[in-house]
């Protein structure tokens, strides 16, 4: 019996090493791929928000392939509208932030601080210069050491303009193809499975992953633009130049539990201490965003989207943070919906509703274990 004991502990230890290995080969690979992955995933996202009003126009005798390339149409045009709107004062801004945070910089320095700096440089200077004198002749012909800077972040801007390029074109024709191929996908994705009751759990599957993200994905689309409105109307209220374009960066970053709501607090912060000159009116900006920001995040948003559509709050932030180390930017963007479509695939798959329940937020009233029609319900986030 010991033996048996003995190996049944070796095979679960072997067993969780190779997961554990088996996790990291597919976390550096992903991290690796991110060029690639990043369009694939969000052009995924982009066809499950709009495909439902594909199928809608459809069962209207449309074809689907005019509705996806008016679809693509619009997103092309919103987007460059929305590039030349903040275009301008982005550049103006990006050209007044230095001189703005170096005079504020010099403001918070005493007088005494500052000729106390510019003494003690001047003294270092004078001490160099008198080392430079009594240099010999011949380490004075000496090659000096050169340190070639790395490019700024113009440049670095510049150069990833063609990857950039390449991915907008990845995101909008597999987006196109996506919405038009989404039935024929799901019927040969239904074939594989190999009696009736696989089949018909496939189809619950698939449809609960997209009634929810889909759902999910207009809901908060809709509050975090009226979240950016609100704000850009305040900072307009309170006198801060481009109060739009802060209003638009702040809608953007809401869509990063947390960590949105973090980084456009620190910027507007920054954002007021260079616009006006008294630390009362500049610490307005950020006092009158978190009003707003708390107001969305637990009265707005759990009211629209449902307080039955819940995930752990822990596991939503360490979501955010894992798909931000893995593809930047734009994973932490993408997490909440791609926590919530694995948990929709956890509720209706029984082997894993354990994973589907521990991803849950343990504050709702505890109940059976659901299944089929009733998983969807329980599933997905509420961010912030």
């Amino acid at each position: 019996m010991k033996p048996e004991q003995g190996g049944s502990t070796r095979e679960r230890r072997n067993s969780f090493a190779l997961g554990a290995l088996l996790f990291l080969a597919v976390a550096y690979t992903m991290h690796l791929a991110a060029d690639l992955l990043v369009p694939i995933f969000f052009s995924v996202l982009m066809a499950v928000l709009f495909f439902p009003l594909v199928r809608r126009f459809k069962r209207l005798g449309i074809p689907p392939a005019l509705t996806a390339g008016v679809l693509i149409v619009a997103m092309v045009a919103g987007a460059w509208f929305a590039l030349s709107f903040l275009a301008e004062p982005a550049e103006q801004w990006l050209q007044d932030a230095p001189r703005s945070i170096r005079q504020l910089r010099e403001d918070s320095l005493q007088a005494d601080q500052k000729m106390a700096e510019i003494k003690a440089l001047a003294d270092e200077v004078d001490e160099l210069t008198e080392m430079q004198d009594e240099t010999p002749e011949a380490d004075r012909s000496k090659p000096q050491a050169v340190t070639i800077k790395g490019p700024g972040i113009f440049e670095e801007f510049v150069g990833s303009l063609p990857t950039l390029a390449a991915q907008t074109v990845i995101v909008l024709f597999l987006t196109f193809f996506l919405l038009i191929t989404a039935d024929d996908f799901l019927l040969k994705l239904v074939r594989l499975g190999r009696n009736w009751t696989e089949r018909r759990k496939i189809v619950t599957i698939a449809r609960g992953i997209q009634s929810e993200l889909s759902r999910y994905l207009r809901m908060v689309t809709v509050i975090n633009i009226a979240l950016g409105t609100a704000t850009g109307l305040f900072l307009h209220w309170v006198g801060v130049p481009d109060a739009m374009m802060w209003g638009s960066l702040v809608a953007v970053f809401n869509f990063a539990p947390y960590i949105g709501a973090m980084t456009s607090t620190l910027l507007l912060t920054v954002v007021g201490l260079t616009t006006f000159p008294t630390p009362g009116e500049a610490l307005l900006v950020p006092a009158g965003f978190l009003v707003l920001t708390t107001l969305e995040g637990q009265v707005i948003t759990p009211t629209v989207v449902g307080r039955n559509l819940r995930i752990s709050p822990t596991v939503v932030l360490l979501s955010v943070i894992l798909w931000g180390w893995f593809w930047g930017i734009a994973g932490a963007l993408m997490a909440v919906p791609l926590l919530t479509c694995f948990k929709v695939f956890c509720d209706h798959y029984p082997p894993m509703q354990f994973v589907g329940d521990f991803l849950g937020n343990t504050s709702r009233r505890q109940g059976p274990a659901s299944s089929g029609a009733d998983a969807p319900r329980e599933a997905g986030p509420k961010a912030q």
